[in-house]
């Protein structure tokens, strides 16, 4: 009886874990960012999902800043708990480097994106991305 209990009890507990972790994976980050590259740094336009319209910071060729859908986000700060059903949820790094000539912008997903590195060059000074890569 004591080993049916201790079945049961651990079915029940790993069934509930398993349909935690598919609700979480289905809900979908959605948001659309325009990147410039500006003289001293980056500028990115927020389409849908942040709560920014408008982002321009200074980052030097080789360096690194985290942004998520409030904006800047430095290695110490938490996430921000807001409920918005508006505002995606996702985190990725930003680089500019030096590519023969060329100034190029790396990214890194951390969160809530499908890509975990983007490398690109900059036509026209801009480009559109989201949460699935270039657009």
């Amino acid at each position: 009886m004591n080993k049916f209990c201790l079945i049961l009890v651990t079915s029940i507990c790993f069934s509930n874990f398993v349909n935690a972790q598919v609700k979480s994976d289905l809900k979908k980050s959605t948001f659309q960012l325009l990147i410039e590259n500006t003289k001293d740094g980056i500028k990115l336009t927020s389409k849908q999902g942040c709560a920014f319209k408008e982002l321009t910071f200074l980052l030097k060729e080789g360096q690194t800043q985290e942004i998520d859908q409030f904006g800047m986000r430095g290695a110490s700060d938490k996430v921000k708990a807001i409920n918005d059903d508006d505002l995606a949820s996702f985190c990725f790094t930003i680089t500019k480097i030096r590519s023969g000539t060329a100034l190029e912008v790396t990214l890194g997903g951390i969160e809530g994106v499908a890509w975990k590195k983007l490398s690109f060059g900059i036509p026209s000074g801009r480009q559109w991305i989201d949460q699935n890569g270039m657009m």
